[in-house]
């Protein structure tokens, strides 16, 4: 799912299903006039006050143009769409930029002081990316007060056919000084046909054709235009659609405490810490989900498009920050078994090949995947040089030395209440079981769930302990945590959001991690 560019996300309108290009119009140039006037019937005004452009892009463009060959200025309020700030960056023009508010709604105020003659003022409503919707009053306001300072406003209107509460009033044909842009790429779902539109003052019109190329839009775009406005009603039902599945993305948003804009666009933005962010991302695109997580001068915020099929979507939102279950593993995550089970493997091996192993050669193998279960680790070292040992013999070797061992154990996990709260807690660990209880009095939780290696027949990177889980559970939405590459291949085989723990954090990612922290005490910054 694409839903990263505002485009419309799901797939093309019904009514595509329709569409044959007249290709025996592409020997001529094309006339953008039928659709022009298309649109203005629709916009009860006239032809005169209507001019196609290539996208809305282009009409940007050409603002920008227009303003350098003119000697005027930009007053541009932020948070912007990235095509005015990319105009700014290059065209040498004289130009305002005005921070926003602390909660990312633009300052009206500092625009109305800054509005000055021989000026265009940009506004989008909805804005991208807040989806900010400036109320009438406020944008009528706005509109007459640069009017008398000799202000021209761009009211760009790319979105506005989401806005479900929105007036019927078109505010470029009321006022001589607006000019409304708007575009076939959202509402319309023809993003790859480039069509957009200006409306306005005719005067206005006139100054936006005399710097355009004379056939700036091709001819299949005019023909995909001409049909998406004899389809109107589908677009509006498409529309409403769309407003409705915000309000249910926006209220779960809400529900689990993301601090979320109330936009009126086709998307919804919201903000994250960085270890979150990182978090979905990630597993987005695990989900081969597109979102936008880079925003110009917004690092904490996240972007998504709403399609008219929510179902996918919410089901991933719903695992990143609604988990039903939290799945452990219990070795190198809640317990520090460095001076425990790695000794036992170092003097097992010593033990059989009476050669001392070399530091990072548990590790080295262990990361490579396949050895979740550390009596294979060790007999994988002892295969390495070359010999060969029945498994019983250093199975039972191996525990020989762990008793002797096993009190070096301390506790990496501080805080309990992770297994008292209202998640269902598992431990899913390639400790036999009565060690994995022996490591769950020692740590005094008490977790809903223990799979250990003598509850599975296969162990991790086998995804079997964790879909045993869900199964009998009836629950979905599962985060897995654990320290090597075997936890997160398991995890991420079964759909769960998959955290490592650990300082090699890009052999984790590789292995499927969705966020990599320190410690497991930190993963209170994901709750």
């Amino acid at each position: 799912m694409k839903l990263d560019f505002n485009e419309r996300a799901d797939a093309k309108p019904s009514w595509l299903n329709n569409f044959v290009a007249d290709t025996d119009k592409l020997w001529k140039y094309p006339n953008r006039q039928e659709v022009e006037a298309l649109i203005a019937e629709k916009l009860n005004t006239n032809t005169d006050n209507v001019f196609l452009s290539n996208g809305g892009d282009e009409s940007i463009d050409l603002l920008f143009k227009m303003c350098k060959l003119k000697h005027q200025s930009i007053l541009l309020p932020m948070p912007a769409f990235s095509q005015y700030t990319h105009q700014l960056s290059i065209w040498d023009i004289e130009n305002i930029v005005v921070p926003s508010l602390d909660d990312y709604s633009i300052d009206l105020e500092a625009i109305a002081n800054n509005l000055k003659p021989n000026q265009w003022l940009i506004i989008t409503r909805p804005n991208n990316p807040t989806g900010e919707c400036l109320s009438e009053d406020n944008l009528i306001n706005l509109i007459e007060i640069a009017q008398v300072t000799g202000t021209d406003v761009l009211l760009d209107e790319a979105y506005i056919e989401f806005y479900q509460d929105n007036s019927k009033l078109n505010y470029a044909l009321k006022y001589d000084n607006v000019i409304s842009l708007r575009t076939f790429s959202k509402a319309y779902g023809l993003a790859g046909a480039r069509l957009g539109y200006l409306v306005g003052n005719k005067n206005l019109i006139q100054q936006f054709k005399k710097y355009a190329p004379p056939f700036n839009v091709n001819q299949i775009s005019l023909q995909l235009a001409k049909l998406g406005l004899q389809n109107t009603n589908e677009v509006e039902r498409y529309c409403r659609i769309i407003a409705v599945n915000r309000q249910i993305v926006f209220n779960f948003l809400k529900s689990c405490e993301i601090d979320v804009f109330n936009g009126k666009g086709n998307f919804l933005l919201f903000n994250l810490n960085s270890k979150k962010k990182i978090m979905l991302s990630l597993f987005m695109s695990k989900a081969s989900i597109q979102i936008k997580s880079t925003i110009n001068d917004l690092p904490d915020s996240v972007r998504i498009t709403i399609p008219a099929n929510i179902t996918t979507l919410l089901s991933a939102l719903k695992t990143v920050f609604k988990p039903e279950i939290i799945g452990f593993d219990m070795d190198g995550v809640l317990i520090d078994t460095s001076e425990s089970y790695d000794l036992c493997i170092s003097e097992t091996v010593l033990y059989f090949t009476k050669n001392k192993l070399k530091v990072g050669k548990i590790s080295e193998l262990r990361e490579k995947g396949g050895f979740n279960n550390d009596w294979d680790l060790t007999n994988g070292l002892i295969k390495q040089q070359g010999i060969e040992v029945e498994f019983d013999e250093i199975k039972n070797k191996f525990q020989q030395f762990y008793q002797d061992f096993k009190v070096n154990e301390i506790n990496f996990l501080t805080n309990k209440e992770l297994f008292s709260s209202s998640y269902t807690t598992a431990i899913i660990t390639g400790r036999p079981s009565n060690e994995a209880r022996d490591g769950i009095k020692q740590l005094g939780i008490k977790p809903n769930y223990i799979i250990s290696a003598d509850d599975v027949k296969q162990q991790k990177p086998s995804p079997e302990g964790i879909n045993w889980l869900k199964n009998n559970t009836n629950k979905t939405d599962m985060w897995f945590i654990g320290d090597t590459v075997d936890d997160m291949q398991a995890g991420q085989a079964s759909n769960c959001v998959c955290i490592g723990i650990g300082k090699n954090s890009e052999n984790l990612y590789k292995s499927g991690a969705d966020i990599v922290l320190e410690n497991i005490n930190q993963l209170e910054e994901l709750l």
